[in-house]
């Protein structure tokens, strides 16, 4: 029997991803975005990290309805995708301060920037200030662990279950 695609399409003509397929890919992504750690990588870690988490997200979003808004925007797939309604009440601050800290630093449009054009957007949005040392690598390092732990336990409330709503 062949496979089913993990890409099917929407009522608009869309392409729509099977939610266990952004399962998958939160979990490759956040592992490439831990992989780069040279200088040069920073930007790419940036944006790595930030579709890991969008990744995660979506599934929760799909998993409750499959049409949702696929517009880039964090805070409203997280909203969407009633996100933290699957977190257990005890980890819940944590993750909203995962996810606060990756919606500060990331940006679609960081696949496009290199390390010096995240460094002025990083600058610009004073994600400088108090940091001693190369605010490029520091912030690489603060949403590739918010990026993990969103991911880590985003993908353990995946697995127990679409009933698995703690609210």
């Amino acid at each position: 029997m062949p496979r089913r695609s993990p890409v099917g399409r929407s009522r608009a003509g869309e392409p729509r991803v099977a939610a266990e397929t952004y399962i998958r890919a939160a979990e490759e992504r956040v592992r490439q975005a831990q992989e780069l750690v040279r200088p040069d990588q920073c930007a790419l870690a940036h944006y790595v990290a930030g579709v890991a988490v969008e990744c995660v997200i979506r599934a929760f979003r799909v998993r409750a309805k499959a049409e949702f808004d696929a517009k880039h925007n964090l805070r409203n797939l997280v909203k969407q995708s009633e996100f933290y309604d699957f977190m257990p009440p005890a980890v819940t601050a944590q993750v909203a301060a995962s996810v606060f800290e990756v919606e500060r630093r990331w940006d679609n449009l960081h696949r496009y920037r290199d390390v010096s054009s995240l460094r002025r957007w990083l600058v610009e949005r004073k994600l400088h200030v108090g940091v001693k040392g190369d605010v490029v690598r520091h912030s690489r390092d603060a949403i590739v662990e918010a990026a993990l732990d969103i991911v880590t336990k985003g993908v353990v409330r995946w697995r127990l279950g679409p009933r698995s709503r703690t609210r």
